[in-house]
């Protein structure tokens, strides 16, 4: 899915949403449904990976979204994990460790969605308690993370992994982030 596609699609989710929102008297809820793009100045960034920066530059991504997802981040920069939280709070071997990665967004725990520049510009969720140990996939790049969005906001939550494993393959894995996250929804 490229930039284009995905901004008239969401488009479409917007508007529903907005018509729902409307009907029931809260038409500020559809407002946090709209996209937040990166400046241009990302495309400049050496290791920011230049397909994704062109995508969320372009395009962008929801400010917020099911399943708990805010990606406001995306407009501050994206900034690097440790410049985003303050390199004051890391140690030097935590700082190279966690160099690759750029904050997109956090899930409703508060844990950073971060894009990963040393894999191709997967998306990742790390875990914020256990000092960004833990990595789980979130999507395998931007556009497949929109994509995924797009899933969600589509479709029957019960059908969600069915779809997500057509545009995304490793990201509908059961050890994946987004499926335990909507499968949260169907409950």
């Amino acid at each position: 899915m490229n930039a284009n596609e995905f901004n008239s699609s969401w488009d479409a989710v917007v508007s529903q949403e907005r018509a729902e929102a409307n009907a029931a008297g809260v038409p500020e809820i559809a407002d946090y449904l709209k996209l937040v793009r990166a400046a241009p100045a990302i495309l400049d960034i050496p290791s920011f990976p230049p397909d994704e920066a062109r995508f969320l530059v372009a395009a962008g991504l929801p400010r917020s979204c099911a399943p708990f997802l805010s990606f406001e981040a995306v407009a501050r920069g994206p900034l690097q994990l440790v410049q985003y939280y303050g390199a004051h709070q890391f140690r030097a071997s935590d700082s190279t460790r966690l160099a690759s990665f750029y904050v997109l967004g956090f899930d409703g725990a508060g844990n950073p969605l971060c894009l990963d520049s040393a894999r191709r510009g997967e998306i990742v969720m790390l875990d914020h308690e256990d000092g960004f140990e833990t990595r789980t996939l979130v999507a395998s790049s931007v556009a497949a993370l929109a994509e995924a969005l797009l899933i969600i906001h589509t479709v029957p939550h019960q059908d969600f992994v069915e779809h997500l494993r057509i545009c995304d393959p490793p990201a509908a894995d059961k050890a994946a982030f987004l499926p335990a996250e909507v499968a949260m929804l169907i409950e």
